[in-house]
């Protein structure tokens, strides 16, 4: 284990925002560097107040890191970082894509095909009906399914899945111990025992917080092709994880529900708003992802038979315009900006994403430069 993975390994047990731990880390020249951190100076002081750098400073000395590690050594909890060749490519859409990843199960459903179903906890029978129904059927069709492990919609998409003998993957707002709500513990067993995956970006022992589940949404909205909402109220948590499907380009669904029924409430108004997002069978979903699919991959059946790449070489159009742009000489962010036409805010997050993967490195004064790995 390097010392980098021992930086990330200590970011994941803060109960922190994620965003803020991100800036923080970021913030330094070396992420590594952050390791020899002790002292609350003005810089720290940007990011946390005195005892959140106290209790941040503790998770590395006291026994919990030792004690997370003795387990990592001992294959007791596995891992990959976001330089891990089987890190899924579609997670490094966000502007703040997970550092680190425990899991339980199968890894290599992460760069399997995917598609997340999710909805409300408090549902109704048709809801429970149209989960396992989806699940079962959407993964019969070759698909593995994503949804957050909860109570109700997210739930019972899982268990059509597994009655289906399907691959499924469970995205956790706390770490690997702390699976929400408890009644979901066999559940959460049985994925991983039969082929599916749990996955977090927090260690194993973090409760989540109220704020973990949005976090969490931002995961499921990115491994996906698309997303289903089963069921969902007005004010449902669902609709985070909607946006964010919007933001990254994703295909978003709703099931159409009973007028009266307030579980329906936000999957109605998302038909409203997005009339081509209804759908009644599962059949659809599959035509509609299978002409995305087809269109953004033409040759795959060749490519399956070439030798893969690594993935942390992999560039999307941006960052090869990006690593292009710095092979010349090194770049001030104001000349990226202006010459590149990305706006400042998606160019900050491919810039964040390129430097942890290695692919540049970030000068003072605001300068960028190619890194190691290209």
């Amino acid at each position: 284990m390097n010392l980098l993975e021992k930086v990330y390994i200590w970011l994941s047990m803060s109960d922190l925002p994620v965003k803020k731990l991100y800036e923080f880390a970021l913030s330094f020249d070396n992420i590594e560097d952050l390791w020899e951190i002790n002292s609350y100076t003005p810089e720290v002081m940007k990011y946390f107040d005195g005892q959140e750098f106290q209790d941040f400073v503790n998770l590395r000395d006291g026994g919990g890191f030792d004690k997370l590690i003795e387990n990592i050594e001992q294959a007791k909890v596995n891992y990959i970082t976001i330089n891990d060749p089987r890190y899924p490519q579609c997670l490094l859409q966000l502007s703040q894509p997970p550092l680190i990843l425990y899991y339980k199960g199968n890894i290599d459903l992460l760069n399997s095909r995917k598609f997340s179903i999710v909805g409300s906890r408090v549902c109704t029978r048709y809801g429970v009906e149209q989960a396992q129904r989806f699940g079962h059927d959407m993964s019969k069709a070759g698909f593995t399914i994503v949804s957050g492990l909860a109570e109700g919609i997210d739930g019972n998409s899982h268990v059509g899945v597994l009655k289906a003998k399907g691959k499924t993957i469970g995205v956790l707002a706390g770490g690997l111990n702390y699976i929400f709500p408890a009644i979901n513990v066999e559940l959460a067993r049985d994925i991983a025992e039969k082929g599916g995956l749990i996955i977090s970006e927090k260690a194993p022992d973090v409760q989540p917080k109220s704020f973990s589940f949005i976090q969490r949404n931002r995961l499921i909205s990115a491994l996906s092709e698309g997303v289903l909402v089963v069921e969902a109220g007005a004010h449902s948590g669902t609709i985070h994880t909607v946006n964010f499907s919007l933001d990254l380009g994703k295909s978003v669904f709703a099931l159409p529900g009973n007028c009266n029924s307030k579980q329906s409430e936000g999957t109605n108004a998302l038909i409203k708003e997005f009339y081509s997002c209804c759908v009644t069978n599962p059949e659809e979903i599959i035509s509609a992802l299978d002409e995305i699919y087809d269109a953004q991959n033409p040759n795959e059946s060749q490519k399956q038979k070439i030798e893969k790449v690594d993935i942390s070489f992999r560039l999307s159009p941006d960052e090869k315009a990006i690593v292009e742009f710095l092979q010349i000489e090194d770049k001030h962010f104001d000349e990226l900006v202006e010459n590149l036409k990305i706006n400042s805010k998606k160019l900050i997050g491919l810039l964040t994403t390129m430097e942890i993967r290695g692919l540049i490195k970030k000068l003072p004064g605001n300068y960028y430069q190619i890194g190691d790995k290209i």
